[in-house]
């Protein structure tokens, strides 16, 4: 790979995917700039992207620290679907996604080579959904999807995170015109099962467990943090510079197995 001088900015960096992200990028000397909701090995700047300011001072910061150019940027940072509270799930996982991605265009563009990942899921097709709540999130009005997803009905984090991350998905899609316009490579990622602390919280609710048994396996039933993240190392380097606008699900082959005439 060729020796890249700006950084790449990986949000989620303190632990699973982004941890693993981080560390194989730091392994082939690529400067990166680490950031998470909390402190911990490998994270620069503490932001709680689920809100305006942590999203404003998590865009400052990168800029700061990456002097105003990045070679690369990775939207990883993601609320569970067991989380408490499904607006949270719903600004973290779509609206503060995506405004990393606009909000660091202006640094990406002055890269060398530059590209971005934003992370999706599997859960982007093999749901469970609420249709009215995922348009909502397609609509791009932040507070009417949190008031939405938050209706009190059993498991509403785990749909509001399925409808984030259709949103994640179809948000890449959507700025590839003018992503590519500006010379920035922009992709995404939707793993499958794996093996994270996620994942450890969602096998240990019996109603999610179920479901999830219920899906089918593909090659194998989970992938490691570090076989996802090799994925997303690609799509960031020059092996992929062709690669533009797309959702690659990397997940074994459950996406094929649930909808096999789609593509």
């Amino acid at each position: 790979m060729d020796k890249l001088t700006s950084p790449t900015a990986v949000t989620g960096a303190a632990s699973g995917l982004g941890a693993a992200v981080a560390a194989r990028l730091r392994a082939e000397s690529r400067p990166v700039i680490g950031l998470d909701m909390k402190e911990a090995d490998g994270v620069d700047v503490v932001a709680d992207l689920g809100t305006p300011e942590g999203r404003a001072h998590a865009i400052a910061e990168v800029e700061r620290m990456s002097g105003g150019a990045l070679d690369g940027l990775v939207s990883c940072a993601a609320a569970s679907p067991i989380h408490p509270d499904p607006a949270v799930v719903i600004s973290v996982n779509h609206f503060g996604a995506l405004a990393m991605l606009d909000g660091l265009l202006h640094c990406l563009r002055l890269g060398h080579a530059p590209a971005a990942v934003a992370i999706s899921s599997i859960g982007s097709v093999a749901g469970p959904f609420d249709d009215m709540l995922t348009r909502t999130v397609l609509a791009g009005d932040e507070e009417l999807a949190r008031a939405a997803a938050a209706d009190g009905t059993d498991y509403r984090s785990a749909i509001a995170y399925n409808s984030a991350k259709v949103g994640v998905a179809l948000g890449v899609r959507s700025r590839a015109a003018v992503w590519a316009a500006e010379g920035v490579r922009l992709n995404c990622v939707a793993p499958g099962r794996m093996e994270t602390p996620m994942l450890d919280g969602l096998v240990a609710d019996p109603v999610i467990a179920a479901g999830l048994e219920e899906m089918p396996t593909g090659i194998r039933i989970s992938a490691t943090p570090q076989e996802i993240g090799g994925a997303v190392v690609f799509l960031l380097g020059p092996d992929a510079s062709f690669v533009h606008g797309q959702v690659l699900f990397v997940d074994g082959g459950v996406e094929a197995e649930l909808r096999p005439d789609h593509f």
